[in-house]
């Protein structure tokens, strides 16, 4: 996105450098803006410095294995950290808990510090790219209320990450292109690698080096293809690893009901609407959004795509002049949304199709013709309207700064996202759930029981729904209610191993020692090794008077974790019956524990209490 010239240019002309034709900041200046951008940057997210743990927070904080585990960085490139393969993010993680643990202000200031570098290296990347005013895209950056998901969100550190490294190799890949030194090509490429290794939304970057050459030259060379070889190949290879993932771990055996080709084609061209929409006017925002039913589509559902097609043809027949830095910016935009679209299918895609937090790279297409436009309407116009446009960007920036800050307050805690989400979209059977558990926590059974009763009622295929349903009834004191929830969600889901943990864990408290035995018989095979299910096992055991083998059951287990409590009890109760002493305790089931399930896999089953 050059400075525009009024006069038509051959597509042969190459575009000039940034640093012919960009006047450098002066040291005052230069720190006043970058003041601007921090200060707003703070203001905004103030509200979540002190934030508490949002969504999927546990898998990726507070419930990691791998984060608190000394060997966790060998399990991390081994894929063994979780349900996506980001390894370089995971071992930020894993390094950042080292210093702050699961102390949820250190992982806040985190991600807010990487955002305001993010903003930082969109202005330097702009202004490498010879946009007039180019501070004024580091500035919307910062502030746009659209971005202040992944912010907020810890878990979305990964874009804050990805896109940082990024940038990195964008202006790399600026500097090569100028004064075409290997080292610039080398760094642009160790640097897509590490981005591509935190996020693999980042994937389309090769075809964005392409748009990029056309934009500069007008045209692809031959030389220009043969250097994005390698950027190609190695997204080609995180591409298909993700995908692997994607349905190996995060779907799993779920049904997700996107439908067929017409369907997905209908719902990203829907998307991209969308997405352009709330870039352009970010107010209404939520966590999420309601789904639109596209199976099958209705005729109207594809009409975004011969609109897109129209304006495309228009800004490609102005290729020659300002069409080309239109299309370089929708290009990056559109390009870089490919991969949410829907064509793909993602684990996201069984809660809504669209999402703040997938746009945190895209809208930098966006951004780049915003700060073109204003720059050069700033800077042809003559002073008096000049007075009105600086005016202008003053009110704008105050009301997307006032917003941002206030959106950002909803991501302090669960109560305020889903309440919020819940306000303007009633049937998210997903915000209904989580603030189901977070009503449980706080006390409010029948709050608790009415979000997830309607989370059934909304999604009564899933078994994460059954099993928060069955966790409830139990605390109401159904308990053949909640086992039936329970024994419905293993039917749905029956290879999803917490699922049958629960069953079988609630089987064993209510004396059902048989059915238990046989859920854990099953769970062993997959975790042969797994104390706890050893220890529970044992229970099981010990109860249907196979006390020699239960015995060895809290033997394994205790080879396993010698710290297990329950399983040295159980061990001691069971050795004491087998030496045939009869003054053994009664025995007692273990009360579940509160939240969305019954009771997580960490949990061993006590025979006796003290």
């Amino acid at each position: 996105m050059s400075r525009l010239s009024p006069k038509k240019k051959p597509a042969k002309v190459e575009r000039v450098a940034a640093s012919a034709s960009v006047p450098a900041s002066g040291g005052g200046n230069l720190t006043f803006k970058v003041l601007v951008i921090l200060l707003a940057g703070l203001f905004i997210y103030a509200p979540v410095f002190h934030g508490g743990w949002l969504w999927d927070d546990d898998q990726e904080i507070t419930a990691s294995q791998v984060l608190p585990d000394p060997n966790g960085l060998v399990k991390i490139w081994k894929g063994e950290a979780g349900a996506d393969y980001f390894p370089l993010k995971t071992t930020v993680q894993w390094l950042f808990f080292r210093v702050n643990g699961a102390d949820p202000t250190g992982w806040h200031l985190l991600n807010i510090s990487l955002h305001l570098i993010c903003a930082l290296l969109v202005w330097r990347l702009f202004e490498r790219l010879g946009i007039r005013q180019a501070w004024l895209g580091g500035l919307l950056f910062c502030i746009h209320p659209i971005l202040a998901e992944s912010v907020g969100w810890v878990s979305e550190l990964k874009n804050t990450l990805s896109l940082a490294l990024l940038l990195v190799s964008m202006l790399a890949w600026v500097a090569f292109d100028e004064r075409k030194k290997e080292s610039g090509y080398g760094w642009a490429l160790v640097f897509f690698v590490a981005a591509i290794l935190c996020k693999t939304s980042v994937v389309m970057f090769p075809f964005a080096l392409l748009l990029f050459c056309w934009w500069k030259r007008g045209k692809i060379a031959r030389p220009d293809i043969l250097r994005s070889v390698p950027f190609f190949l190695i997204s080609l290879v995180m591409g298909l690893i993700t995908i692997h993932f994607q349905f190996g771990r995060a779907i799993g055996t779920e049904t997700i009901p996107v439908g067929g080709l017409l369907s997905r084609t209908a719902t990203a061209g829907m998307a991209i609407l969308f997405y352009f929409y709330k870039c352009v006017w970010p107010f209404g925002l939520l966590p999420i959004y309601p789904r639109w039913e596209v199976d099958p589509p209705s005729l109207i559902q594809f009409l975004p795509w011969p609109v897109m097609a129209a304006v495309l043809f228009w800004l490609w027949t102005k290729r020659n002049t300002w069409g080309r830095d239109v299309l370089f910016g929708l290009g990056f935009f559109l390009i870089s949304l490919f991969p949410i679209l829907g064509f793909i299918t993602m684990s996201y895609m069984r809660i809504t199709w669209v999402a703040d937090h997938f746009v945190y790279l895209p809208i930098l297409g966006l951004i780049g013709l915003a700060t073109w436009t204003a720059g050069y309407a700033y800077e042809k116009a003559e002073p008096e309207p000049r007075r009105y446009l600086f005016g202008l960007g003053l009110v704008i920036f105050a009301v997307l700064t006032i917003h941002s800050h206030r959106y950002a307050g909803i991501f302090v805690n669960e109560y305020e996202m889903w309440t919020h989400t819940l306000k303007s979209n009633p049937n998210a059977w997903q915000a209904h759930s989580r603030l189901g558990k977070t009503m449980l926590e706080r006390g409010d059974n029948d709050a608790a029981f009415y979000h997830i009763s309607e989370s059934v009622r909304l999604r009564p295929d899933l078994a994460e729904t059954h099993n928060n349903y069955g966790a409830m009834l139990e605390k109401k004191g159904d308990i053949e209610a909640a086992l039936e929830q329970l024994r419905t969600a293993v039917r749905i889901e029956s290879r999803v191993n917490v699922y049958r943990v629960n069953l079988g864990s609630l089987l064993v408290r209510m004396g059902k020692y048989q059915e238990g035995g046989e859920v854990y018989e099953t769970l062993l095979k997959a975790e042969p090794n797994n104390p706890t299910f050893l220890c529970n096992y044992g229970v099981s055991l010990f109860f249907l008077g196979r006390n020699d083998e239960a015995i060895d059951s809290f033997q394994k287990a205790l080879k396993v974790n010698p710290d297990l409590k329950d399983a040295k009890e159980n061990l001691a109760a069971a050795l004491k019956k087998k030496s045939g002493q009869k003054d053994a305790p009664a025995a007692q089931s273990q009360t579940p524990a509160p939240g969305a399930g019954l009771i997580d896999s960490g949990s061993a089953v006590k025979l006796f209490g003290n």
